[in-house]
Order: C-alpha cells, then structure tokens, then sequence
C-alpha cells in the first residue's frame, strides 16, 4: 500500500481561483453570444482564461518544486 506524503502541499487557494475565473470565463462568453454581460466583470472572456491558466500554472510549479526538494 502506498503512503501519502503529508507534507506535499498544493495551493488550493490558486486551484479554487483559477477554476471560479474558467467558470466565469464560460458565462461570459455565452451571455455575450445573446448580447448580455456579467456587470462586474470588465475585461474579455479570453483574459480570464488566461488568468485561470496562469494560475495553474503557478500551483504546477508550486507542486514540481516541492516534490524535487523532498526527493533531494
């Protein structure tokens, strides 16, 4: 049986944003195909995915970094 590495962390804070931003993203882009916005968003449906990517980004290299400084 294998063990979990508790002290492997991952930033879930950066997880939960970037998947509310793709969410987001996906309203956005449907209600601008029927002329209508989301109010509080001011930027394009493209740039939150960005974003969302970017973010998962971040908590790949997060996790990668950990992992190699565990394995050292």
């Amino acid at each position: 049986m294998q063990e979990r590495q508790e002290n492997l962390y991952t930033a879930p804070a950066f997880l939960g944003a970037a998947f509310l931003l793709f969410a987001l993203a996906i309203v956005e882009k449907l209600l601008n195909l029927f002329g209508l916005e989301i109010p509080f968003i001011n930027v394009f449906p493209r740039q939150m995915l960005d974003w969302a990517v970017t973010l998962l980004i971040f908590d790949i290299a997060l996790l990668l970094r950990q992992m190699l400084e565990n394995k050292l």
